[in-house]
């Protein structure tokens, strides 16, 4: 049979094993080339390009994840790869989270002694997705004195996505999402300004803007659902500014809404930084009634340092541990662990990147008190956040 499907690289130390697999991926369609070590990998690896590889992490003195690091060093990230291992459960659950961590493409984790079955499953190629294709395009370049401009000419907004009671299906609150459209660039993501916002001195002015944006906008959903909350993530470089308390509550008078009415998010990392500042700048907020939440919790190395010191109402759970706990035991572990820590500090808790029935299901077991993400609805602009949280709510009061 002429290869229709691609080249498939198999390694792996045991011939028996590796002639099988070769085998499969011929009748599937394949041009398998198979090589019994980490070094004659590498050596093929850097002279030929392969669709799809099939490694053991096992390979005697050599282990597949420095094959999976040598992979990602190359920046060989279109080629799917399928894990397969005699290992057990946990290992081959950190494995795929290595695999992630890299910024690889996992088609499979397959455990010994293998099923065929589910080995021809793994081969039929998956194929990055739009988002992950217009992520690894090359971002434009944004220079200071565009930002600054963009900001007088009022090209930044926000949009919002709805925050949802677990416990009565409600919309209670939003949190607002900074964006910047621009006629050259089209939409510019926050990955890109941000980042060249706080290098440049610019992040107090993008950050006052999209304050100011998110409350204004946001101020008929806060008069027409009574304790509705719009969420605000504050950056990490204006955690040493003591003067922000003022400055948000300048914001949030002119906007005409009541304090109680925002949620801050600041990541935990950022918190911990200059533990001595965030924390006069986090009991000011609280003393002037502005929510404080703690971000992407548990992605950092001082979670419980950051609960233990500083006075947050709020924990939000990030969505990597969301979206994990669907079929990693592990990471479900550490959303109970979470919730049952905020619960002790008398904090809500907030699950962000819902994206599924059966991750709602979970979470909801778990004891989350608020929900976010695409299962809901993604971010949306003013007047769609407005009908869409209007009919929402009308729904649960029927």
């Amino acid at each position: 049979m002429s290869a229709t499907r691609g080249r498939l690289l198999v390694v792996d130390d045991d011939l028996v094993q590796r002639v099988l697999i070769s085998k499969i991926g011929a009748k599937l369609g394949y041009e398998s080339v198979v090589v019994p070590s980490y070094e004659a990998a590498t050596d093929l690896l850097s002279r030929e390009a392969f669709d799809i590889m099939a490694l053991d992490l096992s390979l005697g003195e050599r282990d597949g994840v420095e094959l999976l690091r040598f992979v990602a060093d190359r920046d060989l990230r279109a080629m799917s790869i399928v894990i397969i291992s005699g290992c057990d459960d946990r290992v081959m659950k950190a494995t795929r989270r290595v695999v992630a961590g890299l910024k690889l493409l996992l088609g499979g984790c397959l455990t010994k002694p293998l099923d065929l079955n589910r080995l021809r499953c793994a081969f039929d190629l998956p194929q990055r997705s739009p988002l992950a294709a217009r992520s690894a395009e090359t971002p434009p370049r944004i220079t200071p004195d565009r930002i600054a401009r963009g900001l007088a000419d009022g090209e930044f907004f926000v949009e919002f996505q709805p925050k949802i009671a677990l416990g009565t299906g409600k919309v209670v609150g939003a949190e607002a999402l900074a964006r910047w459209r621009t006629a050259e660039f089209g939409m510019v993501s926050p990955m890109v300004f941000i980042p060249i916002a706080e290098q440049t001195g610019l992040i107090r002015e993008v950050t006052d803007c999209i304050l100011s944006s998110a409350m204004s906008q946001g101020r008929k959903l806060i008069e027409r659902n009574p304790g509705f909350t719009i969420a605000v993530n504050i950056s990490g470089s204006l955690m040493s500014d003591l003067a922000l308390p003022e400055r948000i509550e300048a914001i949030l008078r002119q906007a005409n809404v009541p304090p109680s009415s925002l949620t801050v998010e600041i990541t935990e990392t950022t918190a911990m930084a200059d533990v001595d500042r965030a924390n006069d700048i986090l009991v000011r907020l609280r003393l002037k009634k502005i929510g404080t939440a703690i971000d992407d919790f548990g992605t950092g190395y001082s979670s419980l340092a950051a609960l233990a010191r500083l006075p947050f109402s709020e924990l939000k759970i990030d969505q990597s541990f969301i979206k994990g706990c669907e079929a990693d035991d592990d990471m479900m572990k550490i959303v109970d662990a979470s919730v049952a820590l905020a619960k002790a500090f008398n904090m809500k808790v907030v699950a962000e990147g819902v994206e599924s029935s059966q991750a709602l299901e979970i979470i909801r077991r778990a004891g989350c008190d608020v929900a976010q993400g695409y299962y809901f609805a993604p971010s949306l602009r003013r007047s769609r956040a407005e009908r869409w949280i209007s009919d929402r709510n009308a729904l649960t009061d029927q």
